[in-house]
Parts: structure tokens; C-alpha cells; sequence
């Protein structure tokens, strides 16, 4: 299978965990089918997180809002959590920012 284009991103939003934690992170790279971000602490156990993404492309905004399955969690060299999440539950007109965004920037 071929994985889909994916771009560099600097759009900053909030991690929702399972245990009721939230955290502020940012965006370093985002695709159709997923995204990786940085963010102060890791998963603590998470098998799910919410992801809300103040996104903005061309002069539009949009309040991107998915449902994440992690795939990858690793302190960084910068005292940071590199997280990868697949999007589990995304809606149609996200996915649509998404790919337009993808498009301009790949």
C-alpha cells in the first residue's frame, strides 16, 4: 500500500487522553489518513486521544476535530513528545482541509 503524501505543518491545537488530561501541541506533519505532533508529555497509557487542530490555509480557518489512534510515542531531542496517531474517526469536510492543504504544500 501506498502511503499518501504528507506534508510539514505548524498549526497548534489540544491532545485529549483517556485519563482526562489535556495538553497544548503542535503539528509537524500531517496527511489524509494521519498525523504527528509534538507535545510537552506523552500518552500516559492512551490507546485513543481526541485531537482538536486549529487549522488555516489560503485565508480559511477551520476547528479540525479527530479521533486518533497512536502509533508512535518518543521523547525527543528537544525534552518533547513525538506522537504519530493514525486517524481513527475524521470527519469528510476535515478530510477535504486536509487534502487541500496536502496539495498546496506537497
Amino acid at each position: 500500500m501506498k502511503t499518501p503524501p504528507y506534508v510539514r505543518c505548524f498549526w497548534t491545537g489540544t491532545l485529549y487522553l483517556t485519563n482526562g488530561k489535556t495538553m497544548p501541541i503542535h503539528c509537524t506533519h500531517i496527511s489524509v489518513t494521519h498525523i504527528e505532533v509534538e507535545a510537552p508529555s506523552g500518552l500516559e497509557g492512551s490507546k485513543m486521544v481526541k485531537l482538536e487542530l486549529n487549522a488555516t490555509h489560503e485565508g480559511k480557518s477551520a476547528l479540525i476535530k479527530a479521533l486518533g489512534d497512536p502509533t508512535l510515542d518518543v521523547f525527543n531531542e528537544h525534552n518533547k513528545h513525538y506522537i504519530k496517531l493514525d486517524f481513527h474517526t475524521i470527519s469528510d469536510k476535515d478530510i477535504d482541509f486536509i487534502k487541500d492543504f496536502v496539495k498546496a504544500h506537497y
